[in-house]
């Protein structure tokens, strides 16, 4: 039988941050993300991150995830969620889980930011972000579209035919509800 000081294979590291603190990584004006936990911290078993949103703000295309589960927790704001053609408000203290393999998409319709927390299991989603904010970058239709191709490299599959995201939320630009 294991002892309390035997080591146990394959766990990550302890992670205490304060507010405001972790890794910012840029979506340009979808907003920001901030790194509060990766693979490396828990032994690949899921990265955390919070994620805040500006007003009128789309998120990510609609999509679905092969091998990821999705949670968010809204700390503040107002979010809107498409899951498997259902539209959810969540306001702050909402929860939402999306399992692998559901169609899901979010944007902040409101005139306030957002912020969630957002869990993925397993770990892996920081490499996505940390790609992605390279080709946010540029701008353009052609970000946009460089955008969803590094979705379909980071186990995210997109619909044909989806519309746009990652920014500005125009009646013409707002997903299908």
């Amino acid at each position: 039988m294991a002892g309390i000081n035997d080591p146990v294979a394959g766990h990550g590291q302890s992670v205490v941050l304060g507010p405001g603190a972790g890794r910012n990584i840029s979506l340009g004006d979808a907003g920001i993300v901030t790194l509060k936990a990766v693979a490396a911290d828990s032994g690949g078993a899921l990265s955390a991150y919070e994620f805040v949103t500006p007003p009128t703000t789309a998120g990510p295309p609609l999509h679905l995830h092969r091998t990821w589960d999705e949670a968010f927790y809204v700390l503040e704001g107002e979010m809107t969620f498409l899951i498997d053609g259902q539209t959810h408000s969540a306001p702050a203290g909402s929860f939402v889980f999306v399992p692998r393999g559901i169609l899901h998409t979010f944007w902040n319709a409101g005139d306030a930011p957002a912020k969630q927390l957002v869990v993925f299991t397993p770990a892996g989603i920081e490499a996505y972000f940390e790609e992605v904010t390279r080709v946010l970058a540029d701008g353009g239709d052609e970000a946009l579209e460089a955008a969803a191709a590094l979705m379909a490299k980071h186990d995210m599959i997109v619909p044909p035919a989806t519309g746009p995201a990652y920014g500005s939320l125009t009646a013409a630009h707002r997903p299908e509800q």
